[in-house]
């Protein structure tokens, strides 16, 4: 359903996540927000088994269909999920290189608490990568809340997955804020060289941050 819903521009927009974290020289990435493990999976095929991807995910049900779906690739040997809250996280102190996000920070509650401890589990130097729905162009608003918060929940019930939450979805992308906002955000959080580049006419942004030496 993502994958409709996008128009297949999901595929793309992981690879740029991914590719993003070149950046920096990476052995441990962490996935927040990891979801079944489609964006851990495209970590690791961008570093080629150069670097171990940690998925972590608040939902069980969520963890366990990622847990399966690498078995059936047989990553398990790169790639490991853990069930957990992206406020409080079970890792220690500067423990990675890399932290992404895909699509996840929109729906947590405490945005600055998340920020603030993906801070603290990432290295001095390390590199934050957040892929996130956004606010369009003028001219384009009006067209895409009508396909987001009309035409998209008549898609989801057609394929039998459910329209309350594509509902939810256009709701939570007009409450999100637009990217220079969201980049203040991230820097008041204590991130610093925040960027962030739009995809997908407008309807989405890469932000990036690295966390300085002196944090």
């Amino acid at each position: 359903m993502n994958r409709v819903v996008s128009l297949g521009m999901d595929v793309g927009w992981r690879r740029t996540v991914a590719h993003e974290t070149w950046l920096v020289e990476c052995e441990r990435i962490l996935d927040i927000c990891t979801g079944t493990g489609d964006l851990a999976i495209e970590l690791h095929r961008f570093w080629q088994g150069q670097a171990k991807i940690v998925g972590i995910d608040f939902s069980r049900e969520a963890v366990e269909l990622a847990h399966r779906k690498i078995l059936e690739l047989n990553l398990a040997e790169w790639i490991s999920f853990v069930e957990g809250d992206a406020t409080k996280m079970p890792f220690n102190d500067g423990e990675f290189d890399a932290l992404t996000i895909g699509f996840g920070l929109r729906n947590i509650q405490d945005r600055a608490a998340a920020l603030q401890e993906f801070l603290r589990v990432t290295k001095p130097g390390g590199i934050f990568v957040c892929l996130e729905v956004t606010q369009p162009g003028t001219l384009f608003k009006p067209f895409y809340y009508f396909y987001m918060l009309k035409l998209v929940p008549i898609i989801a019930g057609i394929m039998k997955s459910d329209k309350e939450a594509y509902r939810y979805l256009g709701r939570s992308i007009r409450a999100f804020p637009g990217t220079e906002e969201f980049a203040r955000f991230i820097r008041d959080a204590g991130w610093t060289e925040v960027q962030y580049r739009k995809r997908g006419l407008g309807t989405v942004a890469v932000h990036t941050a690295i966390k300085g030496a002196e944090v």
